[in-house]
């Protein structure tokens, strides 16, 4: 089952931080989907994790200050259950 991750980042760091996502392909990461967002011109990235999340990604997503925010979510999870 894989686990999704939306992450928002500045927008001028976007391209950056897509590369280094394929970097680490071998850590079971694939960007899916990214671009910027419609409002806020914020960059976005959709991950697919199809092994579970090293610690050291959530760590670094925490500190790091281009990572405005994230969120993981198990793509298993039917759409409209509470």
């Amino acid at each position: 089952m894989p686990i999704m991750m939306l992450v928002l980042c500045r927008k001028r760091e976007l391209d950056t931080i897509v590369d280094e996502f394929g970097d680490w392909q071998g850590e079971g990461v694939q960007a899916k989907l990214y671009g910027v967002t419609a409002k806020a011109h914020d960059g976005f990235i959709l991950l697919e994790w199809s092994k579970p999340i090293p610690e050291r990604f959530s760590s670094k997503f925490e500190k790091d200050g281009d990572i405005l925010d994230f969120l993981t979510y198990d793509a298993s999870f039917p759409p409209g259950a509470v």
